[in-house]
């Protein structure tokens, strides 16, 4: 039997803005984990340091996303609070505050499981930043 290629839509999009780039990382960072579950269902009980490093503004932020990814899948983090300490096109150094995954308490959203880089960009105009992101879903 011959094999039949199906086309399928298996992506949700986040678009941030902000005035800063650290701005912009942070609710992107809070985006994401709003679609994972219900934010005002997360408590400020656990810290993580991220840092990530990437070739260029597009980059960072889907390698960004990528590595808040791991760390849910990894620890079963839920970030409700994000300080960015330090950001450039290349480079971001933040802390995630929040807690471990509790299926008693945090409603399932929607299983996220990478940033892309599929129309992805990161602009800056008029002192403001604006990304957009695709995520599989």
């Amino acid at each position: 039997m011959p094999v039949e290629v199906l086309e399928h839509t298996a992506e949700v999009g986040l678009r941030a803005e902000a005035n800063s780039f650290e701005g912009l990382l942070a609710e992107l960072a809070l985006g994401l984990f709003s679609l994972i579950t219900d934010p005002g269902a997360v408590a400020d009980r656990e810290a993580w340091t991220v840092q990530v490093r990437a070739d260029d503004p597009v980059a960072l932020v889907v390698e960004w996303l990528n590595e808040l990814l791991f760390l849910h899948a990894r620890d079963g983090m839920l970030g409700r609070r994000c300080e960015v300490h330090e950001a450039s096109p290349q480079h971001v150094r933040a802390t995630v505050w929040g807690e471990r995954f509790d299926p008693q308490r945090h409603p399932r959203g929607i299983e996220v499981k990478s940033a892309t880089y599929h129309q992805a960009s990161v602009e800056a105009a008029g002192g403001r930043w604006q990304a957009v992101v695709y995520l599989d879903v």
